[in-house]
């Protein structure tokens, strides 16, 4: 019996990834480098350090420890929230109060920092539905590791088994089953050619998990 809903954030509260990798690119030109989405597409639902891992193998330059960089990430980043907006899915914020109301534990666990996690849920209005805003910063492996969702089930109090994870990504959908939780997974266009075969099931659009979770 499902008790608790864990969503990821970016992908699926807000429709982030496209502008993630427009930054992330322009935070690498300005180190000479150039890269490509298909080098990129692969850390969606993860780290930095998890990037950095790809960027190293694609293209043979090592950016770990480079702190310079995640901090100009997050500059232009809230440079482009500022002038644009959060990139919003449709039917979130109605979704996520629905689910609340008929009793469901939610929660966030995201690959995104702590800070940033609070912030947009705090901006699209749902950050009173969350019993709990977990950031995989605070847990020793990214997705897919199932590190992020064990412990955020361990904070809740919840069993694995009793938890639905909602992803995006195939990193994201991986940690969920490796958690041994079920997992449905989003298919946001806008998060890249994501292979979901992990995923329990695949829904579209956003609230079409009100329709799926009576079911």
């Amino acid at each position: 019996m499902i008790k608790c809903i864990i969503f990821d954030m970016d992908g699926v509260l807000v429709n982030s990834e496209p502008m993630h990798f427009e930054v992330w690119k322009q935070v690498f030109a300005e180190q000479g480098l150039t890269i490509d989405y298909d080098h990129y597409k692969g850390c969606i639902g993860s780290t930095v350090s998890y990037l950095f891992d790809l960027i190293l193998d694609g293209y043979g330059r090592d950016f770990h420890g480079n702190d310079a960089l995640p901090a100009r990430f997050r500059e232009l980043k809230n440079i482009r929230i500022k002038e644009k907006g959060i990139p919003r899915i449709e039917g979130v914020p109605e979704t996520v109060a629905a689910l609340k109301e008929k009793g469901y534990i939610l929660a966030v666990a995201s690959s995104s920092p702590q800070e940033y996690i609070e912030l947009i849920t705090e901006k699209l209005g749902i950050a009173p539905c969350f019993r709990l805003l977990f950031s995989a910063e605070r847990v020793a492996r990214p997705k897919p590791a199932p590190d992020v969702f064990l412990a955020a089930a361990r904070a809740l109090g919840v069993k694995p088994e009793e938890c639905l994870v909602i992803e995006d990504s195939q990193n994201g959908s991986r940690a969920a089953k490796a958690a041994n939780m079920i997992c449905w997974g989003f298919q946001n266009p806008d998060s890249g050619n994501q292979d979901l075969s992990a995923a329990d099931r695949l829904f579209y659009p956003f609230p079409k998990l009100l329709e799926l979770i009576d079911n």
